[in-house]
């Protein structure tokens, strides 16, 4: 078993932490050590066990990273997720992990109806983990009319949910142009979750010159 704590701290950069403390400001700096992902992965592949603190964002992290990567079967992850996604904190932890499940791809179905809870959570990032699984692994063939339909029906004052909406729906764009169009012509997602969806399609170099510019007409006033 290795010893955690040690590892982080042998892997800490004061200057990387120091940048972190700018991208999630909600985090109190006393709880950042300043390990670059790439090194916590490389740890968590390690873990043959969750018996290691809370206290620090990347022990944090790490619990999650552990349900990605450890040989579990699908309950005993689902088990640990209920225990992990109400502890997350920052959008930084919230992306991270749902980018490592990568075994909800062998189980979609299943996933979604467990998923199903924390889509109607009143908790900001428990929404927002939500909102970012559906985008990480179910934007495809048989789920994308049902992620737009949820992401439509997102009425949040959470701003990092209405960033996570955002962000799914201008995914869905890129790859279902004919789904999410018709959504943002008719001006009936929320004023801020219409006008930064927008602006990321906008920003995205999958998209021509022509519709960002079609799509400036359709920001919500």
């Amino acid at each position: 078993m290795i010893n955690v704590r040690k590892e982080l701290l042998d892997a800490a950069d004061s200057k990387y932490k120091d940048f972190n403390k700018k991208l999630i400001p909600n985090v109190d700096e006393s709880r950042i050590l300043g390990v670059r992902i790439p090194q916590l992965r490389k740890i968590a592949k390690k873990l043959d066990n969750d018996n290691f603190d809370w206290h620090y964002y990347e022990e944090v992290m790490l619990h999650g990273f552990y349900i990605g990567y450890a040989k579990l079967e699908f309950n005993e992850r689902l088990s640990l997720l209920d225990k992990f996604i109400p502890i997350i904190d920052n959008w930084a932890v919230c992306d991270c992990v749902c980018s490592t499940l990568k075994f909800i791809n062998k189980n979609q179905s299943a996933f979604l109806d467990y998923l199903g809870k924390y889509m109607k959570s009143e908790k900001e990032y428990e929404l927002r983990f939500a909102a970012v699984a559906l985008m990480d692994y179910y934007i495809n063939e048989n789920y994308a009319d049902f992620v737009i339909d949820y992401y439509k029906s997102v009425k949040s004052d959470f701003y990092y949910v209405n960033m996570a909406v955002s962000w799914g729906l201008c995914t869905a764009f890129v790859k279902y142009r004919d789904k999410v169009l018709p959504l943002l012509e008719s001006k009936t997602l929320s004023k801020e979750i219409q006008n930064i969806t927008i602006s990321k399609i906008r920003d995205s170099y999958k998209v021509d010159k022509d519709t960002k510019e079609y799509l400036k007409a359709l920001r919500a006033q």
